[in-house]
C-alpha cells in the first residue's frame, strides 16, 4: 500500500505532537519547582545529588507500581533524600514521569552551569554488541 503526503505527514503528526507535549509537561514542572525553589533549585543540600535521587525515588515507585505493588508510593523510597520531605505519588504515570524528568532536568543544568563535561562516548560494537532488536544506523 502507497501513502500519499498527507497520509505521511498524519501519520508522524501523532508521536511529533506527543514529543511536544511531554516537553511541555516537563517545561511546566520545572517552572512549577523554581517556583517553590528559586531557579538554581536553592535547596541547602542540592550538591549532593538529591535531584537525581528524587527523580529516581518518583522512577523506583512507578515502576513497582506498573509491575503490580499499589501501594508502592505508601512508603519512602531509601535512595529519596533523608533530608527532604514532601515524597508523594503524583497520580498518573505521566504525572510521576513528568515530576522525575524535571528533577533530571534540573540536576542536568545543575552539573552544565558547574561546568561537568557532557561528552556522550559512542558505543564501541566491538566491545559492546547488541543484541535482539538492532537499531537504526545513525550519524548522531
Amino acid at each position: 500500500m502507497t501513502m500519499n503526503i498527507s497520509e505521511i505527514i498524519e501519520k508522524a503528526r501523532g508521536p511529533a505532537l506527543a514529543g511536544v507535549r511531554a516537553e511541555q509537561l516537563v517545561a511546566d514542572e520545572v517552572l512549577r519547582q523554581v517556583a517553590m525553589w528559586g531557579p538554581n533549585n536553592e535547596r541547602s543540600d542540592v550538591d549532593q545529588g538529591e535531584l537525581m535521587r528524587a527523580g529516581m525515588a518518583q522512577l523506583v515507585c512507578l515502576g513497582a507500581r506498573q509491575s503490580g505493588n499499589p501501594q508502592a508510593f505508601d512508603k519512602l523510597p531509601g535512595i529519596y533524600p533523608r533530608t527532604w520531605s514532601g515524597f508523594r505519588d503524583y497520580g498518573s504515570d505521566i504525572a510521576n514521569l513528568v515530576v522525575a524528568a524535571a528533577f533530571i532536568q534540573q540536576e542536568i543544568a545543575r552539573k552544565l552551569l558547574l561546568g561537568e563535561d557532557a561528552t556522550r562516548l559512542p558505543r564501541d560494537r566491538t566491545t559492546q554488541p547488541y543484541y535482539g532488536a538492532q537499531p537504526k544506523e545513525t550519524s548522531l
